[in-house]
């Protein structure tokens, strides 16, 4: 599958950004190149939920088993 992102803008101004296709967690690489981008534009994207896609659904994307992940967060 084409790697895609796709961003809507709902009614409250709120942004959803789903990015497809992405092997791993590249698409938090994907993600800080767009906010890198629009805040280049003078537009600020601030990250409310990140919301990991389960390994059925990275697998159906990928066309691959992916086994399931979780990123850790450390201080």
């Amino acid at each position: 599958m084409a790697r895609t992102i796709k961003a809507e803008i709902g009614p409250k101004r709120q942004v959803n950004i789903e990015f497809s296709g992405f092997p791993g967690e590249s698409c938090f690489d994907e993600a800080e190149r767009l906010r890198s981008v629009l805040k280049g534009l003078g537009l600020w994207a601030i990250p409310v939920t990140v919301t990991p896609k389960s390994s059925s659904q990275l697998s159906r994307e990928l066309g691959e088993d992916v086994a399931e992940k979780k990123k850790v967060l450390h201080s």
